[in-house]
């Protein structure tokens, strides 16, 4: 069986639209979930929508 890698989760500042990839956060059990940045290093916005939901977002 091969292996496929796992898509890593983006996420997109609301205010300055910056793309930033998501930080794992491994759990017990081996699983693991992504976590957008806690602060835009760009504008320094707290605010990040997943890119999958970006075009549903902007208005």
């Amino acid at each position: 069986m091969s292996h496929v890698p796992e898509t890593v989760k983006q996420y997109v500042c609301a205010d300055c639209h910056a793309v930033y990839a998501g930080t794992p956060i491994h759990h017990d059990g081996g699983s693991h979930t992504f976590e957008p940045p806690t602060a835009c290093s760009v504008c320094e916005s707290g605010e990040f929508v997943e890119l999958s939901a970006w075009i549903h977002h902007h208005e």
